[in-house]
């Protein structure tokens, strides 16, 4: 029975360290975690995003762009069927406005993927359904 008492004695002392250093610990967790919220949320913020409406297209459709590109800057649209071959891409020139008119009606009905690539990276790829 001393043994019992010894080991349950050790077992409530090592409990409540735990739930000491737990303590002390959480904030700064919790802290690291609203920083890397804080971080990802700026840098969502901070990169450009292109839609393309409308959605379902039928031949012509506008590429809209969040940001002015900027100049020494890249900038391309990347449109690609279903399996990943690409079928298109298109140049955004800086000169451009933020809205272009691009000509779909030579493609065949389907869903497509276009990307927004800058400097040759990819930012962002949405989804397309064309219905020529």
């Amino acid at each position: 029975m001393k043994i019992f008492t010894r080991y349950f004695l050790i077992f409530a002392f090592v409990a409540a360290r735990l739930t000491v250093l737990a303590a002390s610990v959480a904030p700064k967790t919790t802290q690291l975690a609203h920083a890397i919220k804080v971080q990802e949320v700026r840098a969502t913020a901070a990169a450009p995003s292109l839609s393309i409406y409308p959605n379902p297209a039928k031949g012509m459709v506008t590429v809209s762009l969040s940001q002015r590109i900027g100049l020494g800057q890249d900038y391309k649209l990347r449109l690609s069927n279903i399996i990943g071959r690409e079928v298109r891409t298109t140049l955004l020139r800086p000169e451009d406005n933020s809205s272009i008119a691009v000509n779909l009606s030579d493609l065949p009905a389907g869903m497509y993927f276009y990307s927004l690539l800058v400097n040759d990276k990819i930012v962002s790829t949405k989804r397309l359904v064309l219905q020529n």
